[in-house]
């Protein structure tokens, strides 16, 4: 195969097998192999346009999304060098890696709001209304094995980043090798992509293999942990690549649901009688925790870093195959792996087919076509990266098991030297220590005070009121007298410091902890990650925000600000936590409480999408025919008009409307086309069926309207006051089942056919659900049953549908004067 070229021109032959799916919290999208590679050639029609040659270099700045593997495949046509950029990265080292490498275009996430200087610049969103107007050209890109194909930009926690780079040979080697050590994977399996892409761990394991093979990869825009089951659920998950802060993650939320269910003591006691059951044995036992991830799921992948024997024994128990590998950025990157038919607790596995392995004083040394020729630009630091006889040098100290398996030491930098010249490995005191009651995420680093680095732990308590002194004690015992822990902090953040691999960034760590014990106080407010996330939100200063700050009252948070801030809050901590659990008197105080305690939101009312199925859609037509129709047209003589814009719809959309009477909804849609009336489910206020009851009898009542109107008239709430996301992953679904929907953005009825100020929240619907809006107006039905009214009166209705409105690219804000805008053009046109 001839380098990424070859593997990218099998897409084309694979048609519409899917191959991309992404999972955006509210819809659902899917991408086909042939969909890849047309978008790939039209994409590196698109760079040619833009005056990028073969071997320029291309940033690729964002998250994992479909978009971004349309980017790196166009680059790959092109011929061009792919320098994808960590998405959690700041301006400083994106433009720092830009100049590094001498890039000449970038492709970024619209989230990244500054551009980089210097630069020409794509939004990585707006890649589908930028290729439009783009055809491919001819073949694609034909290059060398040996030219350079991706440059990948190591962490540089200490001076400049180096830049790793990567040949076509060096890729497609490593994931050949991947490939061969795993013979029982085909094309039939979905694999669940949750590490950024722009790892190259990710990036091989479960990008570039996973797409060798013909399999599909499933995208999720937020990794908090209801997404990642939502996706076990609904997904039919075959493996998942991860590091070992994501199984941690995960195995705290399953135990957290164990708690709240009352059987962690049960769990327990099967847990020690299955020990040494075989694992078809342990699959059944467990089946109640196997089936939330799905019947097929085989797998977890894990890499990136040392996986504790902890947190293996928990999921082999539970009956979960838990596959540990190891490599680095510059073997493209794996070298090692255990294999689904053997894993070793504490051992990352073999060397790969064409890999090898050697110690050399305790360091792991490696050589094979996956190993990168150099740093770029760097001879300095490629000459100290290989031996003599050209070996690489991983850096990694390691050993060989009973079994030849290769066991992983640790870091030789990260290794803390006592000033009794005790050599201490932190990652085995860490398994310790996050294993202990009281502890919600901690880390061990060497802090030298001025007298030699002293084993210090900082932890993150869970908010049990566990003295730390108590957990240091508890680890410590476990521990010979040399290794112990001799100091330790408490951090005042509810998590430490991350990369998006969930790595621990100790440097800055350690470097917090001395400017704090320099100046002999307590952290700044600007070193708080929520006061300074929510000060971000609100354009307003860090020192505004105080723990007792009331986020609606003090600090005019709105409700669209809250659903914002729930977002923002469950990418940095991931955690579940709706926009509802935000409510009129939360302060600032116990949002923390709710980020440490990880408290789940209880969800809205009324949600559910039998009402959208065929048979209660067929119930509706009987109602219309026999009740709604007749009864409607004693009263109103109707008019349709526009309906020739229906006839150009294609899929889902967004009706909106002036709202004049409680006979909007059942106007529209009688005014409709019978093949649309039976898809549009309406949006009603939640409130009304829901709040504020003033006796027993007007809740029965209300209760009876909603299930009336919800299975009869297709209806479901939509609240004004909180829990609109709850609402809106619900409407994504409806659409993403072939549902219109019908909405009144003006949240409530007007006097004599007037229009009301749009309410903020259409913005974010329209962008979210990603579909066409169709402008809908009445005229006439304020004198029908206008508001205060109780009974109706004859008359005439005139129902304009308008053309639908492609929002694409636009801001949430625009989105919502445009649709007023549309509305009040249409009113305007029909009473001229």
């Amino acid at each position: 195969m001839n380098g990424l070229c070859g593997l990218l021109e099998t897409f084309r032959v694979r048609g519409d097998r899917t191959a991309l799916i992404y999972r955006s919290g509210v819809r659902r999208f899917t991408c086909s192999y042939a969909e890849l590679y047309l978008l790939a050639g039209k994409m590196a029609a698109f760079l040619e346009a833009a005056g990028v040659s073969p071997g320029d270099r291309v940033l690729l700045w964002g998250p994992n999304h479909p978009s971004w593997a349309v980017s790196f495949w166009g680059i790959v046509a092109r011929g061009a060098v792919a320098v994808p950029v960590d998405f959690m990265s700041g301006q400083e080292r994106a433009q720092s890696i830009a100049s590094l490498s001498g890039a000449v275009f970038a492709i970024q996430s619209r989230v990244k709001t500054e551009r980089l200087a210097g630069l020409q610049t794509a939004v990585m969103e707006d890649l589908e209304l930028l290729l439009k107007g783009h055809e491919p050209r001819g073949t694609l890109a034909r290059g060398a094995a040996d030219d350079l194909c991706e440059l990948v930009y190591t962490s540089g926690t200490t001076g400049a980043p180096k830049g790793v780079a990567l040949s076509h040979k060096n890729l497609i080697s490593n994931v050949l090798q991947v490939s061969a050590q795993f013979p029982s994977v085909s094309a039939d399996y979905r694999f669940l992509s949750l590490l950024p892409l722009s790892h190259m761990f990710e990036q091989t394991a479960g990008f570039l293999t996973p797409l060798y093979l013909g399999g599909s990869i499933i995208y999720l825009r937020t990794l908090k942990p209801s997404a990642i089951m939502n996706a076990f659920a609904e997904e039919d998950v075959y493996a998942m690549i991860a590091v070992p802060r994501l199984l941690q993650l995960l195995r705290g939320s399953m135990e957290r649901e164990l708690e709240t269910k009352g059987l962690s003591g049960l769990f327990a006691r099967l847990c020690s009688f299955s020990a040494n059951l075989p694992a078809a044995a342990r699959k059944k036992l467990f089946f109640p925790i196997q089936r939330k991830f799905g019947k097929n799921f085989r797998m977890f992948v894990s890499g990136g870093a040392p996986l504790s024997p902890d947190t293996f024994r928990f999921w082999n128990t539970a009956g979960f195959t838990v596959v540990e590998g190891y490599g680095l950025s510059e073997c493209a990157p794996v070298l090692a792996t255990n294999t689904v038919e053997r894993q070793i607790c504490g051992a990352v596995g073999w060397a790969v087919p064409g890999v090898g392995l050697r110690l050399e004083d305790g360091e792991v040394q490696a050589s094979g076509d996956n190993i990168f020729a150099g740093y770029y630009g760097n001879e300095a630091a490629t000459k100290e990266a290989f031996t003599a006889d050209g070996w690489f040098r991983t850096g990694d100290i390691g050993e060989y098991d009973a079994d030849g398996a290769l066991v992983i030491k640790g870091r030789a930098k990260d290794v803390i030297i006592t000033g009794a010249g005790i050599n201490v490995y932190p990652d085995e005191l860490e398994d310790l220590l996050l294993r202990i009651p009281g502890v919600r995420d901690g880390c061990v680093i060497g802090l030298d005070r001025g007298s030699g680095e002293e084993v210090h732990a900082v932890i993150v308590p869970d908010g049990s009121g566990r003295a730390l002194d108590e957990i240091v004690t508890e680890v410590n015992a476990a521990l010979d007298e040399l290794h112990r822990i001799s100091g330790f902090s408490v951090w005042p953040d509810p998590e430490l410091p991350k990369t998006t691999t969930l790595k621990v960034q100790k440097f800055i760590v350690k470097k917090r902890l001395l400017t704090a014990a320099e100046s002999g106080g307590e952290q700044s407010a600007s070193a708080d990650r929520l006061c300074t996330m929510i000060a971000q939100l609100l354009g307003c200063p860090v020192a505004d925000i105080r723990e007792d700050s009331c986020l609606v009252a003090d600090l005019g948070l709105t409700s669209i600000a809250r659903l914002e801030l729930a977002n923002a809050l469950e990418q940095e901590f991931r955690i579940d936590l709706d926009d509802a659990a935000i409510g009129p008197q939360t302060r600032v105080a116990d949002l923390r409480g709710m980020i440490v305690r990880r408290d789940k939101s209880p969800q809205p009312q009324g949600l559910r999408l039998w009402t959208a199925a065929a048979p209660v859609r067929a119930v509706r037509r009987v109602a219309d025919a026999l009740l709604h129709s007749p009864l409607y047209r004693l009263f109103v003589t109707l008019q349709p008009e526009g309906l020739h814009n229906l006839d150009r719809l294609n899929g889902p959309v967004m009706f909106i409307a002036n709202h004049v009477s409680y006979l909007d909804q059942p106007t529209i849609k009688l005014a409709m086309p019978p093949a649309i009336r039976y898809r549009v489910s309406t949006a009603a206020w939640a409130e009304f069926f829901f709040v504020n009851f003033n006796n027993a009898l007007q809740h029965a009542w209300k209760r009876l309207a909603f299930e009336y109107c919800s299975i009869v008239m297709g209806v479901f709430p939509l609240p004004q006051s909180s829990g609109f996301r709850a609402t809106l992953q619900h409407m994504g679904k409806l659409v993403d089942r072939g549902e219109s929907l019908l909405l009144f953005p003006e949240g409530e009825r007007t006097e004599q056919g007037g229009l009301l100020p749009f309410q903020n929240g259409l913005g974010v619907m329209v962008q979210e659900l990603g579909i066409p809006v169709v402008p809908v107006v009445m005229i006439g039905l304020e004198h029908i049953l206008p508001r205060g009214a109780s009974w109706p009166q004859q008359g005439k209705v005139r129902v304009v549908f308008g053309a639908p409105l492609d929002f694409s690219g636009r801001t949430a804000a625009e989105i919502v004067r445009l649709s007023e805008e549309a509305i009040k053009e249409l009113l305007d046109s029909c009473s001229g």
